[in-house]
């Protein structure tokens, strides 16, 4: 969250919410940080991770993921629902799989519902998630 501290005005940290939310490339990100230490001062912690979680978000998106979750050191992603989807055919989930197969001590697959999740283990961090994200794209 953007400590109150940070921002004191609830109505801004909204604001700020609703136009990190919005941001669709790197350069507005890039330029949100800058606008947020003109304004603030010297940027916290917990709103270089928020940006993170951009990031993040974008990566999971990319990878053709519903939902992600890091809970309890744990990265939980769902699939995409339609299992007749052509994404289960797509190179990009192929490379998912072989993620999974080369890493079988932290990573597995579960279905359950009819939907499909990968779980990873030992995930402290947003900046391991996205490392780890990134690595199942390559």
């Amino acid at each position: 969250l953007i400590p109150e501290e940070y921002v004191e005005s609830i109505s801004e940290r909204i604001a700020m919410y609703q136009q990190l939310d919005n941001s669709k490339t790197e350069n507005e990100l890039l330029a949100f940080e800058k606008q947020m230490q003109d304004r603030f001062g010297l940027v916290p912690q917990q709103v270089k991770k928020l940006i993170d979680v951009v990031r993040l978000r974008w990566l999971a998106v990319e990878l053709g993921f519903e939902k992600l979750i890091l809970k309890n050191k744990r990265l939980t992603a769902w699939f995409l629902s339609n299992q007749k989807s052509p994404y289960y055919q797509s190179e990009i989930f192929s490379k998912i799989l072989a993620f999974i197969q080369t890493n079988p001590k932290t990573c597995t697959m579960n279905e359950g519902e009819n939907k499909l999740t990968l779980k990873v283990e030992n995930i402290k961090e947003i900046s391991e998630a996205m490392e780890i994200l990134k690595r199942m794209k390559a």
